[in-house]
């Protein structure tokens, strides 16, 4: 019976894993609640995956929704992945929680690259190079996905997000 059990798991995860994992699972479906209560941080995490899928949508219907079919637009997740690295670098040399030059430079360069992430749909509707409906869409996307990410780095009570 224990086999057919960690059979299923199997499937259900769609993995494969130590079979010690499968005890782990097995006991936590096991306990009063059966498992299916997500804990605090899973639903955090959920619920910013489920913002970013509605930003990067705004994101996609700035490319799609005007006439001209151009995809412009999409160098805005270019600054998506840009504007984390330097806090995350400055976080990762810095020892603790300190203020230092460093960590105050890479908060700076962040900056920089979510006002450029702002600035382009902006710069390239007035250059007539996309409409204004898609720069106004690529400027939703960065109020949510910037959001996202915003929030979930400030998650916990350290100065500058325990994401980093």
């Amino acid at each position: 019976m224990d086999v057919r059990i960690y059979a299923e798991g199997t499937r259900l995860l769609g993995c494969v894993a130590p079979l010690s994992t499968y005890t782990v699972i097995l006991k936590k479906l096991n306990e009063p609640g059966g498992g299916k209560k997500p804990e605090k941080k899973q639903k955090l995490l959920f619920i910013c995956a489920f913002l970013t899928c509605i930003g990067l949508t705004f994101l996609i219907l700035a490319c799609a929704v005007p006439s001209p079919k151009i995809f412009y637009p999409f160098f805005v997740l270019l600054f998506y992945v840009l504007s984390v690295l330097p806090v995350f670098i400055a976080k990762r040399t810095t020892p603790g929680n300190e203020t230092n030059p460093k960590s105050e430079f890479a908060l700076f360069l962040t900056a920089g690259m979510v006002l450029s992430a702002f600035a382009l749909p902006i710069v390239l509707a007035h250059a007539a190079v996309i409409s204004w409906t898609a720069g106004i869409l690529t400027i939703i996307s960065n109020l949510i996905n910037y959001g996202t990410i915003f929030g979930y780095a400030m998650r916990d009570d350290e100065p500058y997000g325990s994401m980093f």
